[in-house]
């Protein structure tokens, strides 16, 4: 009896080692398990870290490219018909050149001849930068080019043509700058029937 006592006590000894022993390993495993996560946090934390260094940079990059788009932009609105101005001095120097002479002649076909070169170098340097003239003359109305400010009674072309240009419209690329002015043809109207009558 004595003897399964003992074998029971050193059984019950050996599983309380085993246990012992297992509890020791899982132990060291999650020591190990630990250890690992607090690496991973470290990293994770680092990241997050250069992470919100890199978002600072851009929102300052962000800054610095907002306020010189800026600037550009404002130096641009500033100075955006500088070439524009400068190759109308050349028709400016022209014109004063042509008064000049005017001034002291009285050769009218002489004037004439300057004045029309003059308003040829001005014509140049608009098709240079794109501004033409709207053609309108002969043609049926557009109320996207021209604005009628006179009408004419005709039967010799249809209605709603263009009959007379009083202001000529101009156009930058395919933006009308500014609209035409023009006279349209309508159809002549019949007297009232009384005013036939008394015609006949």
């Amino acid at each position: 009896m004595e003897e399964k006592e003992i074998k029971n006590q050193e059984n019950k000894e050996e599983t309380q080692e085993k246990k012992e022993e297992n509890i020791e390993k899982e132990l060291e495993e999650l020591r190990k398990r630990e250890q690992e996560l607090e690496e991973k946090i470290k990293k994770l934390e680092n990241i997050a870290k250069n992470s919100n260094l890199r978002v600072a940079e851009l929102q300052r990059e962000i800054e610095y490219l907002k306020e010189r788009y800026r600037r550009d932009l404002e130096e641009q609105r500033k100075y955006c018909y500088e070439r524009f101005a400068y190759d109308l001095l050349e028709v400016m120097d022209n014109f004063e050149r042509a008064l000049d002479y005017a001034r002291k002649t009285e050769d009218i076909k002489s004037i004439v001849m300057g004045i029309e070169m003059v308003y040829s170098e001005m014509k140049k340097i608009f098709e240079k930068y794109g501004i033409t003239e709207i053609e309108v003359e002969g043609k049926e109305f557009d109320p996207y080019v021209a604005e009628a400010v006179e009408k004419v009674e005709t039967t010799e072309v249809p209605p709603n043509t263009v009959v007379k240009v009083i202001r000529k419209g101009y156009k930058i690329h395919e933006k009308v700058l500014r609209p035409a002015r023009v006279a349209v043809a309508v159809a002549p109207q019949e007297p009232p029937e009384k005013e036939r009558e008394e015609i006949t």
